[in-house]
């Protein structure tokens, strides 16, 4: 999970950025593993290698006994020749298929793998959140595991000691913490070793696909610090599969394709390429992309009032002030106290389809008299983008007077026309207290929920973060 690294020198090549400037300098870097046909191979090849230099090299028996030699093993090449420079305070994605070489390089830049040609020139401490698990002794309690990846790094008892309480509230696993790791889930151990990646004050950091197995809370949570961090001038080195994070979050990008370096850029540039791949390497479903999309349901969000709820109905939801306790804000003459999500059915839900209508609940009380309400949301990427959203004012909703001491539930009907992802809901809400002459926020809440959508079976896949359908026209000219 987390690796140091000494800082190695070498002549800086022709055109390269001053040494100063450079946080990781990757040179021709390449690694290669030895695949044999099985497991007595291993014996095999290097005996029947050596008897063939008892052979005089111009009798043909030679050739045919290095041949049978060379028949039980081969070479698979992870990463072939790779180069390319990272500055200080730079954000640099990794993207490409499964198998292209991206934990490899991350690997191979983290100093758990050693290159089989070539050099890793790292300026700066690393923190690298890898494989699930990597650091970890699954017999040590996560306590004991904080101090062993803090000593890794470098740190001291007492400075990991004052990171501790951070660490352990940033992970949020309760008296897991004081268990053994070997007892952990995956997302549980996930959730540690980011905690331990971003609060010990790396100066480089190295994330691979390990947020793919977090809850969408925890998720949302993370890219929240991974923005910190960024603001804060950390070099993060970041692989993901999903396109729009590394847009979003990175400034240069590299593409990998078996193990080559096959485009340098622009982060933009490189991920519109990675498109091309995917398109070219799924055309079929590429062609699928001219049926319809599915048509969205008018909304239902004028109908201001509906049946009234009983009170056993209204459950606040008592994670939400956590998840909430440093993205919120407003004068609390209200709180939103529940934001739950619903199919058309009523079930509460986690994850939608993609198109599938969704209810949004808002479960609000009222502390003081609240008039010229309005109530609005937004729906945000797992990068904090906001992808979508409304309020009563954009929709012609007026509000009735909200008196002290009262409860309220109120219902936006919509639809999910987004690509398969992680996303998250942020509340607000503004209004007039009966003491005051203007409005102002009364509460906002950001990641007051967290949701997935996916793809059905049958639904063709597609690029965009927003599918809008669209009617179609063919005209004959005569």
């Amino acid at each position: 999970m987390v690796s140091p690294r000494s800082n190695a020198t070498s002549p800086a090549s022709p055109g390269a950025a001053a040494p100063g400037d450079v946080a990781i300098r990757v040179s021709h870097l390449s690694k290669s593993y030895r695949i044999w046909s099985d497991p007595a191979a291993r014996l095999k090849a290097p005996l029947l290698s050596g008897l063939s230099r008892l052979i005089p090299a111009d009798l043909p028996a030679r050739k045919r006994l290095q041949a049978r030699a060379d028949g039980y093993v081969r070479d698979f090449h992870a990463l072939r020749d790779c180069s390319f420079e990272v500055k200080k305070g730079e954000t640099f994605g990794i993207v490409g298929y499964n198998g292209a070489g991206k934990s490899t390089l991350l690997q191979l830049v983290a100093g758990t793998l050693t290159p089989t040609s070539g050099e890793v020139e790292v300026h700066g401490r690393i923190a690298a959140l890898l494989e699930l698990g990597s650091g970890f002794d699954p017999n040590f309690t996560g306590v004991e595991n904080v101090f062993l990846n803090g000593s890794i790094l470098g740190l001291s008892d007492r400075e990991i000691r004052s990171r501790f309480d951070e660490i352990a509230d940033f992970a949020d696993i309760g008296d897991f913490i004081h268990q053994p790791v070997r007892t952990y889930s995956s997302g549980m151990m996930m959730r540690l070793a980011f905690a331990i990646s971003v609060c010990v004050e790396p100066q480089i950091l190295i994330v691979d696909e390990a947020l793919a197995v977090g809850d969408n809370y925890f998720v949302n949570k993370c890219f929240h610090r991974l923005g910190e961090l960024k603001a804060r001038g950390v070099t993060i080195l970041f692989v993901s599969h999903s396109a729009a994070t590394v847009t979003s979050l990175c400034s240069r990008a590299l593409l990998l394709d078996h193990g080559g370096v096959l485009m340098l850029g622009e982060a933009e540039q490189v991920v519109n390429r990675y498109n091309q791949l995917v398109r070219e390497k799924q055309s079929a479903d590429v062609q699928r992309l001219s049926q319809p999309a599915p048509a969205p349901v008018a909304g239902a969000a004028t109908a201001v009032e509906g049946r009234r709820l009983g009170r056993s109905e209204f459950v606040p939801d008592p994670e939400l002030e956590k998840r909430c306790r440093t993205t919120r804000f407003g004068n609390g003459a209200a709180r939103v106290v529940r934001v739950r999500l619903e199919d058309t059915a009523g079930q509460e839900r986690g994850e939608f389809l993609h198109g599938q209508n969704v209810v949004i609940k808002f479960f609000c009380e009222f502390h003081e008299d609240v008039e010229e309400m309005v109530v609005g949301y937004f729906c945000r990427t797992d990068t904090g983008i906001n992808l979508t959203g409304t309020n009563t004012r954009l929709e012609g909703i007026r509000l009735p007077r909200q008196a002290a001491g009262s409860r309220a539930v109120m219902l936006f009907h919509t639809t999910l026309p987004v690509r398969p992802g992680i996303y998250s809901i942020s509340v607000s809400l503004t209004g007039r207290r009966a003491a005051d002459a203007e409005k102002s926020t009364i509460d906002w809440a950001d990641l007051a929920a967290s949701f997935s959508v996916r793809l059905a079976p049958d639904q063709p896949a597609f690029e965009q973060q927003l599918l809008i359908p669209h009617d179609f026209e063919l005209l004959a000219v005569e």
